[in-house]
């Protein structure tokens, strides 16, 4: 368990702020009552979701908008979100148990630990919605979208599936086209470059999302198929 006494636990190197500032006693009650009724564990997840045939995962869910949107509208898909903040865990959690869903489950740190545990073929779906970009050239090895990444989610995605990616940063936008266009196991979905700056299908606005919005900076929407 990557919680014990209510205090997170790092199994793999994650960059970035682990932990929320809230640490009221609502948000102590949900991390102790209600997380574990939604919580993946990493030896769970092949026997949670190798079987199941139509599975999403979100990676970096946030506050958790888009993956309640998707399992709210999807009742018969399996969803799994995977998200280091407590502060994103907690408020998803207190969102699933008000719409009283069961078809999303949440893994408390690094999505590439819940990749690692899938079997090929798995995944109809993959969304990454505004990654940190890591600007700093020093830092662009930190960057999600990678090639070794994407290695990993070709493996597990099953033949047409999509990969999701939004992002508000103009020169990740030009590093996620010139690492997937230049791959043979992905092709875009799109007709032209103008659809980019559109939704594939609407969804609520992400908290990040309407961040970028209010500063000026217009988001891309890639998609992208598994060959």
């Amino acid at each position: 368990m990557l919680i014990e006494n209510n205090q997170l636990l790092q199994k793999t190197k994650l960059h970035g702020r682990k932990k929320t500032r809230s640490s009221g006693i609502e948000n102590q009650r949900i991390l102790r009552d209600i997380f574990p009724n939604y919580e993946l564990k990493l030896e769970d997840v092949r026997v949670d979701f190798n079987k199941k045939d139509t599975i999403e995962l979100e990676i970096g869910f946030g506050f958790g908008e888009h993956i309640l949107y998707k399992a709210s509208t999807n009742s018969h898909k399996s969803f799994i979100g995977a998200e280091p903040f407590l502060g994103g865990i907690i408020s998803l959690c207190k969102k699933i148990d008000e719409k009283k869903l069961s078809n999303i489950k949440i893994y408390n740190g690094n999505a590439i630990d819940v990749i690692d545990n899938l079997e090929k073929n798995t995944l109809t779906a993959i969304y990454i919605l505004f990654p940190d970009p890591w600007p700093k050239k020093r830092h662009h090895k930190r960057r999600l979208i990678s090639r070794y990444n994407l290695d990993k989610f070709s493996n597990v995605l099953k033949k047409g599936g999509q990969l999701f990616i939004a992002t508000d940063h103009e020169e990740y936008q030009y590093w996620i086209l010139e690492v997937l266009l230049n791959r043979s196991d992905f092709r875009r979905t799109c007709s032209s470059c103008n659809d980019f700056k559109s939704k594939p299908y609407e969804y609520p606005k992400t908290k990040y999302e309407k961040k970028a919005i209010v500063a000026g900076r217009r988001p891309v929407y890639f998609n992208f198929e598994k060959n």
